[in-house]
């Protein structure tokens, strides 16, 4: 008894172990409070995603397919003890929300029951709503094609500003992929690449489209996929600036005397009403190159080209006519052939693997045009034949492809005509 008695003195009276029995009973009173007293409490755990399994399903058996919106969530309002589900939210993953597919049996829009379950049946709470019952969500099967592709632009305040004219807009594409739910794919009627200008334009632009599917009632089809490898669809809208110039033409592969002294021509008509792309002042822009004729086309005296203006580049003649004269005049020259043997042709930038085995066809003869004494002059050694095979297919046996011929060490001759070579391959 003096023991006991002894022993209460010293815990009444020292303060550091009475600190410590103190703490400890406190522990004690709250684990009994929190656990065994705790007041039920009820929490939301928001955006809880939704599983859709069509694993085993009938919809599966059917080759049905989810489109559209697939990512779902829902609000779970669930009750325990609070110090269960104080903490809890919906990155815990106590709950599990799965929509009911067992009943998905065609395609359409289908509306799918939810179900939500504790992941852990021993955890203690219980389940009291969902935010929705049921989602829905849109199944059809998988197709794919191709559509031509059309051009909508929309210009509320007009394409180009005065003074610059414009012509069709120019696709990146002609086709256009289509794949998502065949029952909106196959009601597909037309596919519009649709650009809208905020103002009118004057230099040439290219913008990204917008790609929209219309079925055939006039309506959006919806789900769709436009070019697997989501590769961009581009509307180069083409803009000129309106001018009138003389017209002129270039020439290439010209000899080197011919640099210094051009051949004379003349065009018809002699000045143009054109756009032209490219020029933002038209006092930069002299004449109107109308061709650029090749000296392999030219033969002594007189030599007559017709250019459809529909075929220049950069250039949108306002004048209404369908092609352009011109006439080239080759003064002093004159024409001569050289019979050459298959061992003039050499072969160059063959792909790798590639081996020439024999020439089916080769250039039998070549016509050289320049002055007279200059043609006298030229020799079968002096003319070079090169083959380039970078274009070659490694995987043809005979193909046919283009000569290039030049004259070595002559200033005022040319080759005249194309000559194509037929070759085998090892």
């Amino acid at each position: 008894m003096k023991r006991i008695a002894k022993l209460a003195h010293q815990l009444i009276y020292d303060n550091k172990l009475l600190m410590i029995v103190s703490l400890i009973f406190s522990v004690f009173v709250w684990l009994f409070v929190t656990i065994l007293l705790s007041p039920t409490d009820t929490v939301t755990l928001r955006n809880v995603p939704v599983e859709i399994n069509l694993s085993n399903s009938a919809a599966a058996e059917f080759g049905l397919e989810i489109f559209g919106q697939q990512d779902y969530t829902v609000d779970v309002e669930i009750t325990g003890k609070r110090y269960v589900i104080g903490s809890m939210t919906s990155e815990s993953k106590a709950v599990k929300v799965v929509a009911q597919t067992q009943y998905v049996d065609g395609p359409g829009k289908s509306r799918l029951n939810l179900k939500a379950a504790k992941a852990r049946e021993n955890d203690e709470f219980e389940i009291v709503s969902l935010s929705t019952d049921s989602i829905d969500v849109y199944f059809d099967t998988y197709v794919e094609k191709d559509f031509p592709l059309s051009i909508d632009l929309k210009a509320e305040n007009g394409i180009t500003e005065d003074g610059y004219i414009t012509s069709d807009p120019v696709l990146s594409e002609k086709l256009i992929n289509v794949s998502g739910p065949a029952t909106e794919v196959n009601s597909i009627e037309t596919v519009e690449a649709r650009v809208e200008l905020e103002k009118p334009l004057t230099q040439t632009k290219t913008f990204d489209a917008e790609i929209v599917a219309q079925n055939k009632d006039g309506g959006i089809a919806h789900y769709l996929t436009f070019n697997k490898d989501n590769s961009v669809v581009t509307v180069t809208v083409p803009i000129y600036l309106v001018t009138e110039k003389p017209t002129a033409v270039t020439f290439k592969n010209a000899p080197l005397s011919y640099h210094t002294a051009p051949l004379s021509y003349t065009v018809i008509p002699a000045s143009l009403e054109a756009g032209v792309q490219g020029v933002e002042d038209e006092k930069e822009l002299e004449v109107l190159t109308v061709a650029n004729i090749d000296f392999a086309d030219l033969k002594p005296g007189i030599n007559n080209f017709d250019i459809p203006v529909d075929s220049l580049n950069g250039i949108k003649v306002i004048t209404k006519i369908d092609s352009i004269h011109v006439t080239v005049s080759v003064p002093n020259c004159v024409s001569a052939t050289r019979r050459l043997p298959d061992s003039s042709v050499s072969f160059v930038n063959a792909p790798e693997g590639y081996e020439v085995g024999s020439l089916v066809s080769g250039v039998d003869e070549v016509t050289i045009v320049g002055p007279a004494e200059s043609v006298r002059n030229i020799t079968v050694q002096d003319i070079i034949v090169t083959v380039d095979l970078s274009n070659a297919d490694p995987d043809a046996a005979q193909e046919t492809l283009a000569a290039e011929i030049t004259i070595r060490d002559v200033s005022d001759c040319w080759v005249y005509g194309s000559y194509p070579i037929t070759l085998k391959k090892k």
